[in-house]
């Protein structure tokens, strides 16, 4: 998870509600007490306390500087940037709540702030809202063009709301503007494996450890991704793709000629039944999820980019792109296809039995 740049800086801000009461409790004037001062005053600027809480964010000093940012509010509750430092020093305590609070407020303040709306997104995938930050890194894109980070992060929330089609985009994007993220590929590399698309997983796990021999789940990934595909050749046929490389079924024996069913017998007929309706079911469900997570998505894609110069969401992706992440999201589809047929097939030959 990264998040964005902190741009707090001294910016000269009015002065606002510096006369109203407060609370000798409150703890910006305790902070205040600490720094020798014995109450609110314009003694010290709102650029002073600014100033000293990026002093105390640079040293690691994270309590010490939320409270100078909190005492700069009691002066000016309206700069973003302040907001913004306030946010990055609660991320940075993994007070998440807190941090989305102020990231919140710098986009209301400010709302062409392209960098908080990446912070805010990347925000709410540490507390794992994707849905939520799905749509704030959407809006992010649009004003942040050329940030990796947000399509990175963008990536992020798909993937883990199994939208993969749109997932592989967003990564690919934040390989273009930051071709050495390392942590880019492996999660495309991760993606491509839900998928099932072990070839290019392989690929992309390749790439993350050149970039970054130590990264251990990619290595994992890729063991993982070389034994899926080396299963697959072994289970191909010498003469083609085309052809099943299992032994074709041995020929139906002649139907037994028609007797009463004993009771045992009955019994095991129901259980076939039973076992046999409970597949087709499984396989009926399996069809309908890979519809509806992978194929629906995917050709809803290739259909954006057949109508629209930017595919949905302002991810930039291509019609080949587009086109190859729904031969993806169909090579899911067809084997549970094929197994329902199988399925089916047995009913029909359990039934033959029985006539």
């Amino acid at each position: 998870m990264r998040l964005a740049r902190l741009r707090l800086t001294a910016k000269r801000a009015h002065v606002l509600n510096h006369k109203s009461p407060i609370g000798y409790n409150d703890p910006a004037v305790k902070y205040l007490s600490t720094i020798g001062l014995k109450c609110m005053t314009n003694a010290v600027s709102f650029e002073d306390l600014c100033l000293t809480g990026r002093q105390h964010f640079k040293a690691g000093r994270l309590d010490d500087a939320i409270a100078a940012f909190q005492a700069a509010r009691q002066i000016n509750d309206l700069d973003p940037e302040l907001h913004e430092g306030l946010a990055t020093a609660h991320f940075m305590k993994q007070d998440y709540d807190a941090a989305a609070m102020h990231f919140e407020r710098v986009t209301r303040l400010d709302a062409r702030r392209g960098s908080s709306w990446v912070n805010l997104g990347a925000v709410y995938n540490r507390m794992g809202n994707y849905q939520k930050a799905a749509e704030v890194l959407r809006r992010a894109v649009q004003i942040e063009k050329k940030s990796s980070i947000a399509y990175y992060n963008l990536g992020i929330a798909y993937k883990h709301l199994k939208q993969w089609a749109l997932a592989v985009p967003a990564y690919r994007e934040a390989i273009r503007l930051e071709p050495k993220m390392a942590d880019a590929h492996l999660n495309l590399g991760n993606t491509y494996s839900a998928m099932n698309n072990f070839a290019q997983a392989a690929s992309s796990y390749k790439r993350a450890l050149e970039l970054n021999p130590s990264l251990e789940r990619a290595q994992r990934g890729l063991e993982k991704a070389e034994a899926e595909l080396n299963a697959s050749k072994n289970a191909r046929s010498p003469f083609g793709r085309l052809v099943a490389a299992s032994p074709a079924p041995a020929a139906a024996p002649p139907p037994a000629a028609a007797h009463e069913l004993t009771e045992e017998e009955r019994i095991a007929d129901r259980q076939a039944l039973h076992g046999l309706a409970e597949q087709l079911q499984a396989d009926l469900a399996g069809i309908i999820e890979a519809i509806s997570k992978h194929l629906e998505p995917s050709v809803h894609t290739l259909n954006k980019m057949l109508t629209q110069a930017l595919s949905p969401h302002g991810v930039s992706i291509t019609k080949a792109e587009a086109l190859e992440s729904f031969v993806e999201a169909r090579g899911l589809y067809v084997p549970r296809l094929a197994q329902l047929q199988q399925t089916l097939r047995q009913l029909r030959d359990h039934e033959a039995r029985l006539s």
